[in-house]
């Protein structure tokens, strides 16, 4: 059995030599094998693997639970073998389990050709797949913002069709390609599955044929700019075997689906794995140029299209009823309401909107009676982003004007949607809507000063993870001929390399016209390390600081440098922009610098919303469904809207949350918030360690549950920081499936005036 695999793989790789894949062969061979897994022992070899532990549910709605069992994974006759099994209980309950290993920490790769031989299981429900995630989740920001490598995935009720996907994004955005077999069966026989994966191009084989490639990526947060392509394809991977058991995507086993032990419909035969790559890789690569987004407009300069094909009626939720228009004049009729403000929604797609302009939207509107209507300009490939909105209108029986001005900060979109929401507010009273414009106006002063961003830094790409080179937004000063870089590792850092006797003013690098508000205290930080011990400067608005820095120590555990903290707090009486310039030049030592902040000095900031979502994120597992808006009251005050349709069945599936909290070790902290739900139910939340690295979550402030209900009501915690001093908390709010309360109803949170604030002073030494 074992040779006449081997002979197979000699043939699919005599293929891929010969030219067999559409024209475009392999570029790597043999000589570029650079690890390889026969599973030629008598067990798995931890020393290359890891065993993964997760529950049913844990991603994709899927059944089975992962774990080290040898009934699910083991090896045999020369081949890893994957087993799903069907457990039914004396009670009739069914669970299954199954296999799921990686490389983690063992193997990690950038770029290369990977390669696996195997065979997939037949049946509906089963989902085996070869594929690869980045050791660091963290250094882009949780899935899909990481990125993910899809070799094969083969789903079980049809074997004769392969799926190689690429996902990467915020929102998430895939590229995706398809290979059906011309005869036989990926469950009967043994196919070679591969990927080559370079800086500027990722290419999917099958037994030798290219069928997919890719070039166009992207990665970035909300509120950002993207990050410097080829992220997120530019850090360290580690590869995947598993079988799945039911999900979103495959579908759930039927009564014709065999668990039989003793047969292979249920099994994943895998006869190797192989690495190949090429000893270096030029990374120095750009994205593909996009085309430019053209916006069309009548003679009187209104992008939006009147007519009656322009325009799309949606119900949903419960919602009813039907529209009457003739492209200009639109009369939106209601039987029923529905649960979501969405729940009827009339809107107009493929709206243009082009970056640093200014726009007027305008439109006439009045109802039967009076009632309200929400509108607003969204983003759809976006994950809904708010481009404008959404504006509770009041109408009334007469006809009345609407105007407002806004500019676009987000990145240009070809594809905005215009709504109108008439749905659950309390009204089924007939809306009419006329004379609906959209013009461009001006273009925005865009560098008039710098606000903060969404996670409170007034420092743009203080990470230097974007634009090209990864200089986006610094102003470089170089009068001393230095090597000026950011390092293309897993540790990115500013590299500024001094010839000898340079001063520091022979480097500089600044940010100007941070605008910071008077009679608040903001916190002006970075970490550095250098080659020799050596000196530099900082300064900002009139403060000069001299700073001694240090030769890194080595963490022993991932080999990376150890930077030094410098951090002061900087109080202005009066609202005032300053300049940040950081005086680089050294005497021929290599100084590194990252994680440059300046933000408010509090431990949640933007707590009351003012700023909008800056400092917040809402994580959606997909499992689960959610959106979040910022709402301003008749008072002015604000709030964060949390949109429930479905809490997936963990507690952690939804949650808003705020990353870079500093918590200080033997510190007492008080947390305070206000909270409401439209339903009662239980939310929670921590202050906890960020475990992206090493899946330790631990809440230094306690996992606190809350009841909430149509109430507003204010809670408040104390709690004292008894580990060390951690600057990298996340506070979470979870409104997923807590307390094991799985919640299926359409409902909204909401949340307001967060504030986590230090009640008593640490004694001193």
């Amino acid at each position: 059995m074992k040779m006449a695999k081997i002979l197979l793989t000699s043939v699919a790789m005599l293929a891929s030599a010969a030219g067999f894949a559409q024209g475009v062969p392999s570029k790597y061979t043999e000589a570029d094998l650079v690890w390889k897994e026969d599973f030629d022992g008598k067990k798995l070899n931890m020393r290359d693997w890891n065993f993964e532990f997760h529950e049913p549910g844990w991603v994709n709605a899927e059944l089975q639970s992962y774990d080290d069992s040898k009934k699910n994974t083991y090896i045999k006759d020369g081949c890893l073998v994957i087993q799903a099994l069907k457990n039914e209980q004396k009670d009739g309950t069914v669970t299954y389990t199954s296999g799921r290993i990686n490389t983690m920490g063992k193997h990690e790769f950038k770029y290369g050709r990977f390669e696996a031989r195997l065979t997939v299981p037949r049946g509906a429900g089963f989902l085996p797949a070869f594929w690869m995630m980045p050791g660091d989740e963290s250094f882009y920001g949780q899935w899909p913002k990481c990125g993910e490598i899809d070799i094969m995935e083969v789903l079980g009720h049809d074997t004769k069709k392969l799926y190689g996907t690429l996902h990467f994004g915020e929102p998430h955005s895939m590229v995706q390609g398809t290979y059906e077999l011309p005869s036989g069966d990926f469950s009967k026989d043994f196919h070679v599955f591969a990927v080559e994966w370079e800086p500027d191009e990722i290419r999917w084989y099958c037994d030798g044929i290219l069928y997919k490639s890719a070039k166009d990526w992207f990665t970035k947060r909300p509120g950002f700019a993207e990050q410097t392509y080829p992220a997120p394809f530019d850090q360290p991977f580690y590869i995947i075997l598993n079988l799945a058991v039911g999900g979103s995507w495959v579908g759930y086993p039927d009564e014709n689906t065999n668990f039989d032990p003793r047969l292979d419909d249920a099994k994943m035969y895998v006869d190797y794995v192989k690495v190949y790559q090429k000893k270096e890789y030029n990374e120095d690569v750009d994205r593909p140029e996009r085309a430019p987004v053209v916006a069309k407009t009548d003679s009187t300069g209104n992008i939006v299209v009147q007519t009656k094909d322009a325009w799309v009626f949606k119900m949903t939720g419960g919602g009813a009823g039907n529209v009457v228009s003739d492209g200009k004049t639109h009369e939106i009729h209601m039987r029923t309401t529905g649960s979501l403000e969405y729940s009827i929604q009339f809107e107009q797609l493929k709206v243009p909107l082009n970056q640093g302009y200014t726009y007027r939207y305008s439109f006439d509107a009045w109802a039967d009676e009076e009632r309200t209507i929400i509108t607003g300009i969204t983003a759809p490939n976006n994950s809904y982003e708010r481009r404008f909105g959404d504006m509770k209108i009041k109408l009334t029986p007469k006809k009345q004007h609407y105007s407002f001005d806004f500019t676009m900060l987000a990145d240009s979109d070809p594809e905005c949607c215009l709504e109108y929401n008439c749905g659950a507010q309390g009204s089924i009273a007939t809306v009419y809507i006329t004379n609906v414009r959209l013009e461009k106006t001006g273009e925005a002063d865009l560098s008039a000063g710098k606000g903060c961003l969404p996670d409170g830094n007034y420092i743009v790409n203080g990470q230097f993870q974007e634009g090209k080179k990864r200089l986006c937004n610094w102003d470089i000063k170089n009068n001393a001929n230095a090597e000026i870089s950011v390092t293309n590792d897993h540790f990115r850092m500013l590299k500024v390399v001094s010839p000898k006797k340079t001063k520091p003013d022979g480097v500089v690098v600044s940010q100007s016209g941070l605008k910071l508000e008077g009679g608040k205290h903001y916190v002006i930080k970075f970490d550095a390390y250098s080659s020799k011990t050596s000196n530099i400067e900082v300064t900002y608005a009139d403060v000069k600081q001299k700073i001694r820095v240090l030769a890194a120590r080595t963490d022993p555990k991932t080999k990376a440098p150890i930077p030094g903290h410098y951090e002061w707090i900087y109080s202005p009486a009066k609202d005032t922009e300053i300049d940040l310039s950081l005086f680089l030049g050294t005497d021929g030592a290599t100084v590194y610098v990252d994680n440059v902040f300046v933000k408010e000095n509090r431990v949640v900031v933007n707590g009351e919303f003012d700023a909008g979502t800056t400092g917040w994120e809402l994580y959606a597992h997909p499992n689960s469904s959610a959106s979040y808006e910022i709402e301003t009251e008749a008072d002015g005050n604000k709030q964060a809207l949390v949109k429930i349709d479905n809490t997936g069945n963990l507690d952690w599936m939804i949650q808003l949350k705020q990353n870079g909290c500093l918590l200080e070790k033997g510190k007492l902290y008080k947390i305070t918030l206000r909270a409401k739900s439209s339903m009662e139910r239980m939310i929670m939340l921590a202050l906890q360690r960020d475990g992206t690295k090493d899946d330790n979550w631990y809440p230094y402030s306690n996992t606190l549950k809350f009841k909430v209900g149509p109430e507003m009501k204010e809670y408040s915690w104390q709690f004292t920081m008894g580990m060390e001093t951690d600057p990298k908390v996340i506070f979470t709010i979870s409104m997923g499936a807590v307390s094991n309360k799985v919640i299926t109803d359409p409902h909204t949170v909401t949340i307001d005036s967060i504030v986590v604030e230090e009640i008593q002073k640490k004694e001193s030494r």
